[in-house]
């Protein structure tokens, strides 16, 4: 869905290189996925660690979430 959050997200994935997609995603894709997260204006950038009570990954925030956040962070940082 459109938000300026994710717009924000998906111009840092882009100016860093970060490879993405936008697609309709399956519920089997997302029970295999290694990261699953959402964004949000009001929560930011949420990983998801837990589907329909089945763990994701190892049921903690993955690298690519933690890459994401970190330069979320920093451009919210420079904003004046």
């Amino acid at each position: 869905m459109p938000g300026i959050t994710r717009d924000v997200i998906l111009e840092l994935a882009k100016q860093n290189n970060i490879p993405y997609s936008e697609d309709i995603i399956s519920l089997d894709a997302l029970q295999t996925a290694s990261e699953i997260w959402l964004t949000s204006s009001t929560r930011e950038i949420i990983p998801v660690v837990q589907l329909d009570n089945e763990i994701i990954a190892n049921g903690k925030p993955g690298p690519i979430w933690q890459t994401m956040n970190q330069l979320f962070q920093a451009y919210k940082q420079s904003r004046p």
